[in-house]
């Protein structure tokens, strides 16, 4: 295996389990990853799991083992994985209106669990959120730039392709709806003080950043759109 696996794997692992030491190690058929956090052991299942579930995401055939992850190569299943969520990306951020409503959910979500913040600190928290969200996606891509992505066996060539296909329409769709986000949050400060209701700041707030993005060919939809989901992608 390719010296390279093994520094992507390092690199994922820190990112998704920072509060964790890592042990990253060449093995002859794939790496070995050893996490640990003292003595705390339900701590170490959960860091082991996010960065189980991270490497799996990637398209890499991942063992998990009590004390340890082995990773090894491509996996048919995995990779069909990946594009099948790369998919339901680029086709939900087609949608304007998909961001406006993540900003709508998380700007809900920070006011019941703060309810003491004045608006500013809810939306900046919210706005944060979101947009840390659609980086998700660009930084799991810049840590895969060294990793060899090829493959000889003819479907796991052809899902590899397919993905990075789909990865070229993600990013800048995840750069567009970064600025709707910003837009979004810089919007609906104005529009709770002067909308009688929720619902009324909720209508305007669609109508206006789809107006203002609609030259990008993608006006929102005429139906709600759901908030991104902190599940598999």
């Amino acid at each position: 295996m390719s010296p390279d696996l093994a520094q992507v794997v390092a690199r994922i692992s820190a990112r998704v389990a920072p509060e964790s030491t890592h042990r990253v190690t060449m093995l002859v058929d794939g790496v070995r990853v050893d996490l640990a956090i003292g003595a705390d052991a339900r701590r170490r299942w959960i860091s082991t799991h996010r960065v189980l579930r991270e490497l799996l995401l990637v398209g890499w055939h991942v063992r998990a083992r009590p004390d340890h992850l082995l990773v090894g190569g491509w996996s048919a299943v995995n990779l069909a994985h990946r594009v099948q969520t790369l998919g339901a990306g680029v086709q939900a951020m087609r949608q304007v209106s998909f961001a406006v409503e993540a900003v709508l959910a998380a700007v809900e979500r920070h006011h019941r669990a703060r309810l003491e913040a004045s608006t500013a600190e809810v939306l900046t928290g919210a706005g944060a959120e979101v947009t840390a969200w659609y980086q998700r996606w660009p930084v799991r891509l810049a840590e895969l730039e060294e990793a060899d992505r090829e493959a000889d066996r003819p479907l796991i060539h052809r899902l590899l392709r397919r993905s990075q296909e789909l990865e070229r329409h993600l990013l800048p769709l995840c750069a567009r709806q970064t600025a709707v986000v910003h837009d979004a949050v810089a919007a609906l400060g104005d529009l709770l003080l002067s909308a009688g209701r929720a619902a009324d700041a909720r209508a305007q707030l669609l109508q206006r950043v789809g107006e203002r993005f609609a030259e990008g060919g993608c006006p929102p939809s005429s139906q709600s759109s759901s908030a991104p989901s902190r599940g598999g992608s």
